[in-house]
């Protein structure tokens, strides 16, 4: 029988046999439900390539217990660009980044959006904080992304 260090393969298999069904199903399905009270906010980055522009309040007050789950970014311009965006926390002029993205999107056209990025996160919030986001890009020229956090 084959031996890691003191154990046998035998009990090796047997607690990840039991570690994997220790799963309970609401641990699996009880995902949680997205709150709708979250507007798109629009960000404009600053006239300075890779500056942030200025914070733009999501939420005054997001709650207690809740979690961001996701991002969804739609890029408002033909030209391409790589971003970053910021997720904040605090009241003005005091916010905080608690949670960062990155990419880079390119609207096909001017005749309509591209679809949106989504980035997880899965990020817990302070209870009651006030909610914020604001962007940079790679271009000199200020450009417009909207943002939606996903909270529930």
């Amino acid at each position: 029988m084959p031996k890691f260090g003191d154990l046998l393969a035998t009990d090796v298999w047997a607690a990840a046999a039991r570690t994997l069904t220790d799963f309970s199903a609401e641990e699996i399905f009880d995902l949680p439900i997205m709150d709708s009270i979250y507007p798109g906010v629009a960000l404009t980055s600053s006239a300075s390539a890779n500056t942030f522009g200025s914070w733009v309040e999501i939420s005054a007050d997001i709650g207690v217990g809740k979690r961001l789950i996701a991002v969804s970014v739609v890029f408002t311009d033909t030209n391409g660009t790589v971003f970053e965006i910021e997720i904040g926390e605090g009241a003005n002029p005091n916010e905080a980044a608690v949670a960062r993205v990155e990419g880079s999107m390119y609207m096909g056209s001017a005749a309509g959006f591209e679809n949106p990025a989504v980035f997880y996160l899965w990020k817990s919030l302070t209870d009651n904080a006030r909610i914020t986001a604001r962007v940079k890009d790679g271009e000199a020229a200020g450009r417009v992304f909207w943002v939606a956090a996903m909270v529930a």
